[in-house]
């Protein structure tokens, strides 16, 4: 059980998100890690580790941590590690925020939460929330990353009519755009509310709270326009290097018809047309 708090009696929860990977295969930690007890099977997924410290796993990469100290949670995470999907050994994101029982309803701020009580829905509302923003994050920051890239590209072909870079670097270019879409596409699927707020209004009550004061609903809304837009961009790439792949055909072509008109008003040096006809 988790603990029951009085109204007289506030009890404070340092909560940590941190991004650790693109996704946790939950169904593997649970059949692996069983040295810890497990509050739910279903997702997002509660780990007691210790009494009263708690960790929230997420399919799509992030974990929060409930009065964790940072010994226990460096531990956790070398156990989590073989678990865990990443392209990288560290994410620089997180959130931090304090979760506050006791109060008689509810009130949700950008730093706090209010809760009249504790119980595992509360815990993978407020963690789910809180893992969304931190996931946005990292998708936020990558897709700035490539606008910045391709935006170098679209300004030359606008100023010259050229991309400035080689046909390899156009395609590698195209190809981190079509990766982080594909990436961010995938994982923005899992966004969904969970379960319980369909079951519960006051859990959806506490879900659209948090889910407003992180502005979730806007910024996934910005990030689909920049993905659909990066989409546009890579596909403008890829019909550029398709018409200059045509252009050069076109112009080999046009070549070999000429020299081939012309070998017919040489002439007749056998050796040296039949040598200038092997070489095509």
């Amino acid at each position: 059980m988790l603990s029951k708090d009085t109204k007289s009696q506030l009890v404070k929860y340092a909560v940590n998100t941190v991004y650790i990977g693109e996704y946790i295969d939950l169904k593997k930690v649970q059949e692996s890690l069983k040295q810890y007890n497990f509050l739910n099977r279903d997702h997002p997924l509660v780990v007691r580790l210790l009494k009263d410290q708690y960790a929230v796993l997420t399919k799509f990469g992030a974990v929060t941590f409930w009065n964790v100290p940072n010994r226990l949670r460096v531990q956790f995470m070398k156990e989590l590690k073989a678990y865990v999907k990443a392209k990288r050994e560290h994410y620089p994101y997180d959130e931090d925020t304090k979760v506050i029982i006791g109060r008689e309803a509810d009130k949700v701020t950008f730093e706090k939460v209010f809760l009249p009580h504790l119980d595992v829905n509360h815990i993978k509302i407020t963690s789910f929330v809180l893992s969304q923003s931190v996931a946005l994050e990292r998708y936020e920051n990558d897709i700035e990353m490539s606008l910045s890239e391709v935006g170098a590209v679209v300004e030359n072909l606008k100023a010259s009519g050229r991309p400035m870079l080689g046909e390899k670097e156009v395609l590698k270019q195209i190809g981190r755009v079509l990766s982080v879409k594909q990436t961010a596409v995938t994982h923005l699927s899992l966004f969904d509310k969970p379960e319980e707020v369909w079951e519960s209004p006051h859990l959806e009550h506490l879900y659209n709270r948090l889910s407003a004061e992180y502005e979730l609903r806007t910024r996934f809304d910005v990030l689909d326009e920049k993905i659909n837009y990066l989409s546009d961009i890579a596909r403008m790439l890829m019909d550029f290097l398709a018409e200059k792949r045509n252009a050069f055909l076109e112009i080999i072509i046009i070549i070999l018809i000429a020299i081939d008109i012309v070998l017919w008003f040489i002439p007749p040096f056998p050796e040296v047309v039949k040598f200038i006809r092997t070489l095509f």
